[in-house]
């Protein structure tokens, strides 16, 4: 499977590789795999099963965050050396919620190239298929703590794009709430195991996102969420923030917390949790 292709230059070559079907790699990641003096990849385990399919044989090296600024400065030396390296991540364009940008911009540090090889990526293959708003703001994955999580969609809620998150499909169900909380209007997309035999394409209100919780639990999810800000952002419905809080927590804790959440004094919220229960 292995192209002719005219000389390769050195310098590190970002090689995009399959998200799922491995018949998406395309003929000149096939070659620059093949050149490569070795490849850096996240998890040798993933890559050497893409190269056996290809034939490649090369010499792996595991790259990933936890080693990548110890193994920075001999990957240099080597492409300072006149080196093919490639860098690939287990799935998809390198570097986005990946590894490599540390070594990427040492190499712009030392002038030396980095050359995208374009090709497959979850990101752009969801938006195509999404028919949102192609004006769009990667996200990446949502923090781990409540609070950061809260902090980082309420800065989001304010961005009017199609607004692109990862997470494994197992936590559908717990960050269900916070979409559910902050993108109350909006709607959503689901794109789960694409391009795999049991990828799954769901489009809906944000309201009616737990009913597809249940038999979407495996794989990796990436999610839209097409945002839309209104002209006038304070005209908030609080009835319906409120609503959809009422049944999990206080009269005190929804006050706080929406007060955190939309900017609005905790007293006003308060007084409009009591008037709504009397």
């Amino acid at each position: 499977m292995v192209t002719k292709n005219k000389k390769i230059k050195p310098g590190l070559y970002v090689v995009s590789t399959p998200i799922g079907n491995l018949e998406d790699i395309s003929k000149r990641s096939i070659n620059i795999l093949s050149k490569s003096d070795y490849v850096l990849c996240e998890d040798t385990r993933v890559t050497v099963k893409l190269l056996n399919y290809l034939n490649i044989k090369k010499r792996l090296v595991s790259f990933h965050a936890f080693n990548e600024s110890k193994k920075a400065d001999e990957i240099i030396e080597d492409l300072k050396n006149n080196k093919i390296l490639s860098l690939v991540s287990d799935a998809g364009t390198p570097t986005l919620s990946d590894p490599g940008q540390l070594i990427i911009k040492r190499c712009h540090e030392y002038n030396i190239e980095v050359i995208p090889i374009p090709g497959p990526s979850a990101i752009i293959s969801a938006i195509s298929v999404s028919g949102f708003n192609d004006n769009f703001l990667f996200c990446g994955f949502l923090p781990k703590k409540n609070k950061e999580i809260e902090k980082y969609l309420t800065k989001l809620k304010l961005i009017e794009a199609s607004l692109v998150f990862f997470f494994p499909a197992r936590d559908l169900e717990k960050n269900s709430k916070y979409f559910m909380s902050f993108f109350s209007d909006s709607k959503f997309f689901i794109a789960r195991e694409m391009t795999k035999m049991h990828e799954t394409y769901i489009r809906d209100e944000i309201i009616n996102l737990k009913k597809y919780i249940k038999g979407n639990e495996k794989g990796e999810v990436t999610f839209i969420i097409q945002n839309s800000i209104t002209k006038d952002q304070e005209n908030i419905d609080l009835e319906k923030e409120i609503d959809l809080l009422k049944d999990k927590m206080s009269s005190k804790d929804i006050a706080e917390y929406l007060s955190k959440k939309l900017e609005i004094n905790k007293k006003s919220i308060y007084q409009k949790i009591i008037s709504l229960n009397e």
